[in-house]
């Protein structure tokens, strides 16, 4: 596969999680038997922004941690990396993501 259709099914497994929580994907068609968790790795570190479009699902995701989000131009890398440590907490992997976590993910960006 390539990194526009990798992308592409990260963009619609990341919709389809905000709107249903839904990690797996099973309600999405496009073809793809990677989840979320298999893209959030893939992309960790994707350097390609994020389409601004998904702003209204990221404050959903990031909670009273919003404005982090917006403080800068974000790419699909970040958005991965507050997923996969988003869902490694549901999963009982990591502690629940608490106060700050979303500037904790955001600060650790790998380097260009």
């Amino acid at each position: 596969m390539d990194i526009i259709d990798i992308r592409r099914f990260f963009r619609n497994r990341f919709e389809y999680y905000v709107d249903n929580k839904d990690s797996h994907g099973a309600g999405v068609r496009d073809g793809a038997p990677l989840t979320l968790r298999d893209l959030c790795k893939i992309l960790a570190n994707d350097l390609e922004p994020f389409p601004p479009r998904y702003d209204p699902d990221m404050r959903k995701l990031c909670g009273h941690e919003y404005l982090t989000w917006f403080r800068e131009e974000r790419t699909y890398g970040d958005v991965a990396r507050l997923l996969g440590t988003l869902l490694a907490a549901e999963d009982g992997h990591l502690p629940p993501v608490g106060v700050r976590w979303v500037h904790a993910i955001l600060k650790e960006r790998p380097a260009a």
